[in-house]
């Protein structure tokens, strides 16, 4: 008898009841077999083997988790049978099996992990046609196919577990920002949940008591765009004047469902205006130099950040902007550019949200070196901080990309061969 035990790590507990609800809607097993979450595995795996289970150890891993938690993977793994998934496992596959697990799901759970279980708990079907999975063999890493997820045949939360993720309504991106996971794990053909599926989902939320509902997209205001790339009102008004409908507080074009500059229009406003309980709108600029823009594939200038906080401000609402400072190739001038783009989005009234830049599994900048926060960035946090309009996490990036750097990039990739 089985035990599947999901490892609780930081900002992984939605993606842990994404995954139940995937289990949940199509695994024959899911209401037949022990589930539960876990902070300690080698504690509690123990206590199932006491009685008489065998532990099956789940891991999701940011490339951020990873730097954490990988030696932990390593360890589990001399015991019981470990299975990571996230967008690390997928972004460095190699370096995940080289720890011991025992399979890295590198594409959608969903289509890969209910085949996979029938395999490897109750030998059925072949594991070479589980799709979207990676395993060592013959001390060769072997991939299978890859399969993509229609999000409507899944639901984005777990019942059985109580746990009602933000409703992921769009997956992959129509951009290919090189620092950015989503296009290069996910798909550059943005994928989207249909407004009847988001709806049938928010009625379980709200029957649940769970009212205040939140989204995941890598670009809000364009949910169920013809091109993936502009917005559709439209389909903003039907789907957030339909979540409301259902009695439910709406939050949405912030964390985590936020936009880009280019897709804020008037058109797109109202639609949000009408519905929404937040007074937030996030969008990404990352940079102010043009040419780091155009080096990281951003799609957009410098004057679509100018409009779109002009925009959100019209319409009586908080911009906030993110900004990347250390992207690979900046130079004096264009962290200058930045810094006087920070200046004038400040002076009309923006928020500015700052990050380190981290190297991302999976991303054309994965193994880029990185140089340290340039002296003009950290004038312009120590000129604004303490003033309402600097939030971000940038001090703690700063030691996670010590920690990636020591741990994830200090080690030679292994290659095709693991062992």
């Amino acid at each position: 008898m089985h035990v599947l035990l999901f490892r609780e790590l930081p900002g992984t507990r939605y993606s842990i009841g994404a995954v139940l609800g995937a289990l949940e809607s199509r695994w024959k097993y899911y209401w037949n077999i022990e589930i539960t979450l876990t902070e300690d595995p080698l504690r509690d795996a123990a206590r199932y083997v006491q009685r008489g289970f065998r532990p099956v150890l789940l891991y999701g891993l940011s490339t951020v988790n990873a730097a954490y938690y990988l030696d932990e993977v390593a360890e589990v793994s001399r015991r019981y049978m470990v299975i990571v998934g996230g967008p690390h496992a997928a972004g460095d596959p190699h370096a995940v099996l080289s720890t011991g697990a025992r399979y890295a799901v590198v594409g959608d759970a969903e289509p890969a992990l209910p085949a996979l279980l029938d395999h490897a708990l109750f030998g059925e079907g072949e594991l070479g046609k589980v799709p979207n999975l990676a395993y060592v063999e013959g001390g060769r890493v072997k991939f299978t196919r890859r399969e993509t997820a229609d999000l409507d045949g899944y639901r984005p939360y777990t019942a059985r577990m109580g746990i009602y993720p933000p409703i992921e309504v769009m997956r992959g991106c129509g951009h290919a920002c090189t620092f950015c996971q989503v296009p290069y794990l996910a798909g550059g053909r943005p994928r989207y949940r249909s407004v009847h599926s988001v709806l049938e989902a928010v009625k379980a939320y709200v029957a649940a008591g769970k009212r205040h509902i939140r989204f995941v997209s890598p670009n809000s205001f364009a949910y169920l765009s013809p091109d993936g790339r502009t917005a559709n009102p439209g389909a903003l008004e039907e789907l957030l004047a339909g979540v409301r409908g259902l009695g439910a507080r709406v939050y949405y074009g912030s964390f985590p469902s936020e936009t880009r500059p280019e897709t804020v229009t008037d058109e797109a406003m109202r639609a949000v205006a009408r519905h929404v309980s937040n007074r937030r709108i996030v969008i990404g600029l990352q940079s102010g130099s043009g040419p780091i823009l155009g080096r990281v594939n951003r799609g957009h200038g410098v004057e679509e950040a100018f409009n779109a906080v002009a925009t959100i401000r019209r319409w009586g609402f908080l911009p906030v902007v993110d900004v990347i400072m250390g992207l690979p190739g900046e130079g004096e001038g264009d962290v200058r550019a930045t810094v006087d783009a920070m200046e004038r989005l400040v002076a009309m009234g923006a928020r500015i949200r700052l990050h380190r830049f981290i190297p991302l599994a999976g991303t054309p900048l994965w193994g880029t070196p990185i140089g340290e926060v340039h002296p003009l960035y950290r004038r312009f946090i120590r000129r604004y901080l303490g003033r309402g309009v600097l939030e971000g996490e940038w001090e703690e990036q700063e030691g996670i990309v010590r920690l990636i750097m020591a741990r994830l990039l200090g080690r030679r990739p292994l290659g095709p061969r693991v062992g």
